[in-house]
Order: C-alpha cells, then sequence, then structure tokens
C-alpha cells in the first residue's frame, strides 16, 4: 500500500480510504482498481460455469458417451475437479500473501483457457479428467483471488456492501456467459461446420474470451502483496476448533446449511442443461439445439435469483437468522422438488419451474452466509468459517456424486428431487434450533 509523504515530525501516515457511491476502500485502493474488480466478478463464476455447461454437447455430439453413463461421467468429474480445486487453493491463497494476488488471478486466467483449448482434443471420456483437472486448478487461482481481493479492498464498514455487487455482477456473468457459450455449438453448425469442429471452436471461443479478464486483473488491479493478511491457524487446529464449535447447535445448523446450499448449486450447475440436452435428444432435436434450448431455462433461473439477492438483502437482516434459515430451505426445498418433479424439461411448465428454482438457490445461498455471519464469533471465527466451508465442499463432492448415480439409475431429475429433500429436512432441523433458542 503507498503512504504519504513523512511529516515534520518524522512520522508517516496512511492517504484517507476512497469512497466510491456506498463503497469505502482501504487506504491506497484506487478507483481503477475497484473498476477491474467489478470487471473481474463479472467474469470469474461465470466462466468457472461454462465447463460443465458445455460438456452435453461434448458428451453427445462428439465423445458418444451413452446416455445411460452421462450422469456418473458428470458427477464424477466435477467431484475430481472439487477435490483438486480444495487442495490447490489451500497453497495458492499461502502463495498470494508473498508475490501478491494480481499474478496468480491472471495466471488462473491462462491456465482455464489451455483447459479450454485442450478440452474439446479429447477423444475419449477418460481423458476429460486430466483436462479437468488443469481447470481445477485455474478454477483455484481465481476463485481465491476473487474473494481474497474483495477482502483486501474493503474497509469493514463496505465489507458486506462489496460483497453485495461482487455477488449480484458474479450473477449476472454466470447469466449471459452460459447462455452465450451454451448457443455458441449450435451458431457453428448453422455455419456449416461439423460436431466435432463445432466443439472445438465453442471452446476455444470460450478460451479465447478468458483473455478479457485476464487483461482486466493483469493491468487493473492494484500490484504488490497485500498490506493486511490474518494469520492462519494449521489445519489441525481449525478443524479441531470448529468441530468443538460444533456442539452449538446454530454452529452446526449453520455447518449443515453450507452443505445443503452449496450441493443445490453443484446439482444445478452439473446436471441441469445435461438433463434438458438428453431430453431433447430423445424428442428428437441435435444435441446442439437441445443444448441450446436449455441455456434459456437456465439463464432464467441465474437471472431471478440475482433479482431475488436484492430482495432477500433488503429484509434479512430484519429477522432471526435461524428463522431466516428455516424460510429459506422451505422455499428451496419446494423449488427442487417441483422442478425434480416435471415429466417434460422443455414445456412451458418449466419456465416457472426455473424461476422459482432461482429464488430457491439464492434464498438458501444468502441465508446460510447470514448465519455463519452471526454465529462465527471473534473467538475462534477463522476456524468455524474454515469448516463452514469444508462443510460446503463435501456438500459438492455428496451431491455431484449422489446426484450422478440417481441420474443414470433412476431418472435424470432424480438430483433435484435428492436435494430438494436434503433442503426439507434442513428446514424442520433449522425450526427445532429455532425454537430452542426461544425458550431458552
Amino acid at each position: 500500500m503507498s503512504i504519504t509523504a513523512t511529516t515534520s515530525a518524522g512520522s508517516t501516515s496512511l492517504p484517507p480510504p476512497l469512497k466510491i457511491g456506498p463503497w469505502e476502500l482501504v487506504p491506497g485502493v484506487k478507483r481503477a482498481h475497484f473498476n477491474a474488480l467489478l470487471g473481474a466478478s463479472f467474469f470469474t463464476i461465470g466462466l468457472m460455469t461454462l465447463v460443465g455447461n458445455l460438456q452435453p454437447y461434448l458428451f453427445n455430439a462428439v465423445l458418444t458417451v451413452p446416455i445411460g453413463e452421462q450422469g456418473k461421467l458428470s458427477g464424477s468429474l466435477a467431484s475430481f475437479n472439487e477435490i483438486l480445486f480444495l487442495v490447490a487453493a489451500s497453497f495458492i491463497g499461502a502463495a498470494s500473501d508473498k508475490v501478491g494476488r494480481r499474478p496468480i488471478y491472471a495466471l488462473g486466467f491462462v491456465i482455464m483457457a489451455t483447459a479450454y483449448v485442450l478440452y474439446p482434443l479429447a477423444t475419449e471420456a477418460s481423458q476429460l479428467f486430466l483436462f479437468r483437472g488443469i481447470f481445477a486448478l485455474g478454477a483455484a487461482c481465481v476463485s481465491s483471488m476473487l474473494a481474497a481481493i474483495i477482502a483486501d479492498y474493503a474497509m469493514e464498514s463496505s465489507r458486506g456492501r462489496l460483497v453485495g455487487i461482487c455477488f449480484f455482477l458474479n450473477g449476472i456473468g454466470v447469466a449471459t456467459l452460459v447462455v452465450f457459450g451454451g448457443r455458441l455449438p449450435k451458431i457453428i453448425e448453422a455455419m456449416g461446420a461439423e460436431p466435432v469442429m463445432a466443439a472445438r471452436c465453442a471452446y476455444w471461443t470460450v478460451a479465447a474470451l478468458c483473455f478479457l479478464p485476464f487483461l482486466i486483473v493483469a493491468f487493473g488491479l492494484q500490484a504488490g502483496a497485500p498490506a493486511r493478511i490474518e494469520k492462519k491457524d494449521p489445519l489441525l487446529t481449525t478443524l479441531r476448533i470448529g468441530l468443538e464449535a460444533a456442539r452449538e447447535p446454530s454452529i452446526l445448523l449453520a455447518y449443515f446449511s453450507a452443505m445443503v446450499s452449496r450441493g443445490d448449486l453443484a446439482v444445478l450447475s452439473t446436471f441441469f442443461l445435461l438433463w434438458i440436452t438428453t431430453y431433447g435428444i430423445g424428442q428428437g432435436l441435435s444435441p446442439a439445439e437441445a443444448q441450446a434450448a436449455g441455456t434459456k431455462f437456465f439463464g432464467l433461473a441465474q437471472i431471478m435469483a440475482t433479482l431475488w439477492a436484492l430482495v432477500v438483502i433488503a429484509f434479512i437482516d430484519k429477522l432471526d437468522r435461524t428463522l431466516a434459515l428455516t424460510l429459506a430451505m422451505v422455499l428451496a426445498s419446494a423449488s427442487y422438488l417441483i422442478i425434480g418433479s416435471i415429466d417434460d424439461p422443455l414445456g412451458s411448465g418449466m419456465y416457472f419451474a426455473a424461476a422459482f428454482m432461482g429464488i430457491g438457490e439464492m434464498s438458501a445461498i444468502l441465508a446460510s452466509q447470514s448465519l455463519i455471519g452471526k454465529v462465527a464469533g471473534d473467538r475462534g471465527r477463522g476456524a468455524i468459517i474454515g469448516v463452514f466451508s469444508m462443510f460446503g465442499a463435501a456438500g459438492i463432492l455428496m451431491a455431484s456424486f449422489v446426484g450422478g448415480i440417481l441420474f443414470d439409475a433412476w431418472k435424470p431429475s432424480a438430483p433435484y428431487l435428492l436435494v430438494g429433500a436434503a433442503d426439507g429436512v434442513l428446514a424442520v432441523f433449522a425450526l427445532v434450533v429455532y425454537f430452542k433458542s426461544r425458550g431458552k
């Protein structure tokens, strides 16, 4: 961080914080750095999400993976991605404290672009695990750095508002990029390309797109290592403190909320377009047409989720956090059970179901984050949030793996029934915790 000139008394002082609208930024952060963060927020999560949403076309038009094996393959790839992501993220965070956030953030987009170049060159499904491993390393870089930079730039008084605007841009970016990317194969096929070349052109277009946020972060973010670095406890210490804290029912509830809400997101990103694509192929559509048809429902869900976030933010602080989680999980359970009960995912009823799913998805995520923010006190806060994140990762792994098996063995909408039931069970647990806390 830069400092002002030395005073006559020989002391130094930091410049005053920069205030941009409602956001107050730490000394040394400039308007250009803030703008670069907003630009990076738009692209980061969307480019991470596309790797799973382009897969249905690759499975069906290029690799000709049997329909009855696609759910398990998708779930296994997502689980493999999450395991490598977690391992890499622990090292990436420590490295960025020393060399700075900017070079690692930029490197992450280069690695993701490389993976997007390699992915459509696969000639058999097993090769996708190697390419997905490369992608996971890049995704760990960009996701970790986005969270770290938000923490670095915000004054404590503006932290929630900075998270809010970045979260809003994440949602808009996901909706825009998935609709754009998911329709690329159909657009390219319409130009006369064969499926293999259409897949390569689609993936390579996304690879080229990765270099736009690369330029934004490489030249727009603040250079140098962060000035404020929090001391991190060893992993075993974090686990011990965090798990001991789970004796408190509200903290245990927060942990389970992370598992369930992150599992919801994993099911949406892994199986939604795959379900609609395989269904559309069964109805006589080409893989490109079926995948493109599904993007409008995915985009609708993300837009509704983003808009609903504005509604939730307006009233969630006025409710008891446990009661808010109860209501959120009721919404999430209803939304996923409804979408899991749909027989025709390309029919008109899917518009309502997708929009409602976006509301349920966002309600669960925000209520979970709000609850952990309250129950993680100053003592052991880092450890509790660390275990909260681990439970979230466990939810992604379980939902992806079990959901993939159910997708093939039962029916493609089964993963949504699975997470809908889990949301309902958590809503009951949250209600019990709420009434017990009221009785104290």
